[in-house]
């Protein structure tokens, strides 16, 4: 009696279940096709203002979607991949706008400042997929050159070390002629002279309350942006906390703010207003809660109190 070969016998299945095994291999087929095609009719674009900024410079990209209408866009929860995210910093710059467009189409828009923290010719801005009417979509890299300034170099690089000119060696004065520091005498008065008069109209250094309350009363929130009032507003009151009780607020989270002024003492009702409005400034800063105008003011208000209270000298010893 003759048996089928191993192969043939492992695959052998009946005739009857042939047909359902077939369609099964075509529904996953189907599936497979579907999950890895890109959406109908979905265009992305990113554009930069601008391809060449210095260290110190910013550049705003813009991130665009067009589809069919409802548009429904979900981003990731890291916009900037892997390799983008340790070079360049990131933050909305306003809110994002769901626009129509011809033939039953939406265009969703948004636009993001981003800094560089190192300087590259050129960094490549490139950004993570992002899921339009359930399905990934891929965005167009952005190449953008990052140079260094005169300022920004370092100091070894500006200054090149040179060897030591040969001095001459000194000759005697001529007879009959007047000694060297008469001619010297003049200048030094005169540099003399003007050390007075600069130190004279030199402005005295102000108190740090009332730098804070001249830099907070400055802040127009109708002229700036949410997100950039929230920045500023920390900033000072970093800066405030560190002229006024001299801890290193600017280079301090918000949660190693607290840690220390715990640990100078200060009052409940001082330290908790403080760690809340740099907590809401984060906000704005990381997670896109930007405040709007209104938001903005009370911001600024509650900062004023905040900096009137602390500066009394009642304040945290």
């Amino acid at each position: 009696m003759s048996h089928p070969p191993p192969f043939r016998r492992a695959f052998a299945y009946p005739v009857s279940a042939r047909p359902a095994l077939a369609g099964l291999v075509l529904v996953l087929g189907l599936a497979g096709a579907a999950a890895g095609a890109r959406p109908a009719g979905v265009t992305t674009d990113a554009r930069a203002d601008r391809d060449r900024i210095t260290l110190s410079g910013t550049v705003r990209i813009t991130l665009a979607v067009e589809g069919p209408a409802p548009l429904r866009v979900e981003l990731p929860k890291q916009l900037l991949t892997a390799d983008a995210d340790t070079g360049w910093r990131i933050r909305p710059d306003g809110s994002a706008a769901i626009t129509p467009a011809a033939n039953g189409r939406e265009r969703w828009q948004q636009v993001y400042r981003l800094d560089p923290y190192t300087d590259g010719a050129p960094l490549v801005v490139s950004f993570s997929p992002v899921t339009v009417n359930d399905s990934k979509v891929a965005w167009p890299a952005v190449p953008v050159t990052v140079t260094r300034t005169v300022s920004e170099t370092t100091a070894a690089a500006a200054r090149p070390v040179t060897p030591p000119e040969d001095v001459p060696r000194p000759t005697d004065p001529p007879p009959d002629h007047a000694p060297a520091w008469a001619f010297a005498l003049g200048p030094v008065c005169v540099v003399l002279l003007m050390v007075v008069w600069v130190r004279r109209r030199r402005p005295k250094p102000m108190p740090p309350d009332q730098w804070a309350l001249a830099a907070l009363t400055k802040l127009s929130p109708g002229g700036l942006g949410g997100a950039e009032v929230a920045e500023r507003v920390a900033a000072i009151l970093r800066a405030f906390v560190e002229r006024r009780f001299l801890i290193p607020a600017p280079t301090l989270t918000t949660a190693e703010l607290s840690v220390a002024a715990e640990k100078q003492g200060w009052p409940v009702e001082q330290a908790e207003p403080l760690g809340a409005l740099l907590d809401e400034c984060d906000r704005a800063k990381f997670a896109g809660d930007v405040p709007d105008d209104d938001g903005c003011r009370r911001l600024v208000r509650l900062a004023i109190d905040w900096v009137h209270d602390v500066g009394r000298p009642a304040g945290p010893r």
